[in-house]
């Protein structure tokens, strides 16, 4: 089966998806962050708790940031493994949400949906083609 090019219909449609959700959970994340900024000052529990779920915030703000401006600014391959991982752990967090209770059913399955979403699109969009050089350094 010959692969999809990159400037297929379904591969614009599928980036298209994919940095509108990406852009969408980078917000949702700022939000996360700033509720366990607060959470963590007005807490009496362990400092080092409090720090490293404030960490992991961050942390995944950062990575799913760094994804969006990527994939806003291009179409580079490490984008669609990096949204494909995201989307999978997003997929897990749900779950969770959904099978232990944390949150509400409606969280939990936007959570779900959002991950099956963000999953179909990152499969669906194709990078762009990386230009093949000769010895010499030219492009062929």
């Amino acid at each position: 089966m010959p692969p999809t090019p990159p400037d297929h219909p379904r591969s614009r449609a599928g980036w298209a998806v994919l940095r509108v959700l990406l852009v969408l959970e980078s917000l949702l994340l700022v939000g996360v962050l700033i509720f366990s900024v607060s959470a963590a000052l007005g807490s009496v529990g362990p400092v080092a708790q409090n720090a490293s779920i404030v960490a992991m915030a961050l942390l995944g703000l950062v990575w799913v940031a760094v994804t969006a401006v990527a994939a806003l600014r291009g179409r580079p391959s490490w984008v669609r493994g990096s949204a494909l991982t995201i989307h999978v752990l997003l997929f897990a967090a749900g779950t969770g949400c959904l099978q232990l209770g944390i949150g509400s059913w409606q969280f939990g399955f936007s959570l779900v949906a959002g991950a099956l979403v963000g999953f179909a699109a990152a499969v669906l969009a194709r990078p762009d083609e990386r230009p093949v050089y000769d010895e010499e350094g030219r492009a062929v």
